[in-house]
């Protein structure tokens, strides 16, 4: 399968237009609705439109924030700040935060050699790989996914598996590009930067991401980092 220049630009156009446009138009129409209003609404009513635009308004930064991101990246000016960083306690972190779209999901299951070990790493970089790592997993599975962690031979090892929908053969080699969505996922909502984001992360930090895929069951997707700890 090939890929054109002509194909990437009509993506991020596609893109930019949907990822923007959704968020403004539930903005507006709710910004609408409590001006008219007049403060007449109920409670419950007007808590929940208060919320869809906070939805909407965090859906455009995050946006935002990951063309940011990959910008950053591709002038090599991303900094990285290496630390130990307890690992388990990063990745409760990130499962508890209330920004992702698997927050207080029970479908995510940690598996761990130890309940707490060390890693010198750059906390941010590492959270933000995750995040979109479990990100993918969650809205393309409606099934369990497991997280395996491991630190061995002065390595960092991250190992997600779901039961989803699984990645085309002809289209692994793309997935990395930004904005790139595999065809069988098109009527899913997503940005397609989630992955190139986490590529980009990983490469800051010396890593690397390989993926395992098979279509219609599911995704397996490594995570390695080399510390800098000798």
């Amino acid at each position: 399968m090939e890929y054109s220049s002509d194909q990437n630009i009509g993506q991020i156009i596609s893109s930019l237009s949907h990822e923007l446009r959704t968020p403004l138009t539930i903005l507006s129409s709710n910004l609408q609705l409590l001006k008219t209003s007049n403060h007449s609404l109920e409670p419950t009513v007007r808590e929940e439109t208060f919320q869809l635009c906070e939805e909407a308004l965090t859906a455009v930064t995050k946006f935002l924030d990951d063309i940011h991101f990959i910008n950053l990246s591709n002038k090599n000016e991303l900094k990285q700040n290496r630390q130990k960083v307890d690992i388990s306690q990063l990745i409760s972190n990130v499962l508890a935060s209330k920004k992702t779209c698997f927050y207080k999901s029970n479908r995510i299951k940690v598996l761990s050699h130890s309940k707490q070990f060390f890693f010198k790493t750059d906390e941010a970089l590492l959270a933000k790989i995750i995040t979109n790592l479990l990100s993918n997993a969650y809205k393309f599975s409606t099934k369990e996914i497991t997280l395996k962690l491991s630190n061995e031979n002065n390595h960092l090892n991250i190992e997600i598996e779901d039961q989803g929908v699984g990645i085309p053969t002809d289209q692994l080699e793309f997935i990395f590009m930004p904005f790139y969505r595999c065809e069988n996922v098109k009527m899913l909502s997503g940005t397609g930067l989630g992955l190139s984001v986490a590529k980009k992360a990983a490469d800051c930090l010396n890593g690397e991401i390989t993926i395992d895929s098979t279509l219609s069951k599911g995704t397996t997707v490594k995570l390695k980092i080399l510390s800098d700890e000798r």
